[in-house]
């Protein structure tokens, strides 16, 4: 009998495509999540045209190919993928008769990117939920410096306008409300700094021990260490803390 032998991927040699992300409502599932992987519905320029009555829900699924600086997610290293709807795209078929869609990389929209219309018309990539920021309506990636971000004309920043200081919560605390000092508020009642549960007093002096020996070493002085001064008081009433 012939031995079969695997052929593996591209053994008829590879077929690339180039297409566009469809609007984010055709793929709502895919994006919010409710999938596995990175993935994007493609209309792929030749497998469909503009006079096709194929709905963008129906496009291909295409699963995205992160690069090596993006991570697997292997020991919690991950990137987020940065594709968004109207993208321009371009991949390969991993499988024979244009199945197992691969997006490896995006092309970048410059200041001149026009919308011809049309299914492949390029569109915002803004939606609902991916909205306007400081650069407001940039939407380009290109040698070219990005918009410099501003302060919108609505915008209660930096113009003195902030939220009312809470007089009766500082004082409560013991607060001044119109004096500004540092260092003036006071540790809560009952609060530690420092969780001796469980150590014995051996190991709370051995503690104390290396403390000292720490601050001598640096040529400093450790009477006003809280550490010390605190676990070496004997007072019943203090807290163990440290």
């Amino acid at each position: 009998m012939k031995e079969e032998l695997f052929e593996g991927f591209f053994s008829g040699g590879a077929e690339f495509w180039i297409g566009k992300v469809v609007d984010i409502e055709s793929q709502r599932s895919t994006a919010q999540g409710f999938s596995w992987g990175w993935r994007y519905k493609v209309r792929i320029f030749g497998t469909y045209s503009n006079s096709d009555n194929i709905e963008d829900k129906d496009c291909h699924t295409a699963m995205v190919m992160l690069g090596v600086t993006d991570g697997s997610g292997g020991a919690g290293r991950t990137r987020a993928v940065r594709i968004t709807q109207h993208d321009i795209v371009f991949g390969l078929f991993m499988a024979p008769d244009q199945n197992f869609p691969v997006i490896m990389g995006v092309l970048g929209r410059t200041k001149k990117t026009r919308n011809f219309g049309g299914k492949f018309g390029v569109l915002t990539g803004f939606t609902k939920n991916l909205i306007r920021g400081l650069t407001e309506n940039q939407e380009s990636n290109e040698c070219d410096s990005v918009n410099i971000p501003k302060v919108t004309q609505n915008s209660k920043k930096g113009d003195g306008v902030g939220r009312e200081v809470n007089q009766g919560q500082l004082e409560q605390m013991g607060e001044s409300t119109t004096e500004s000092n540092v260092n003036t508020r006071r540790e809560p009642e009952g609060s530690t700094q420092f969780d001796t549960e469980g150590l014995d007093q051996n190991e709370i002096n051995q503690a104390v021990a290396e403390e000292k020996d720490f601050i001598s070493a640096q040529g400093g002085d450790y009477s006003n260490s809280n550490v010390i001064n605190e676990t070496e008081n004997n007072d019943e009433n203090a807290l163990e803390i440290f």
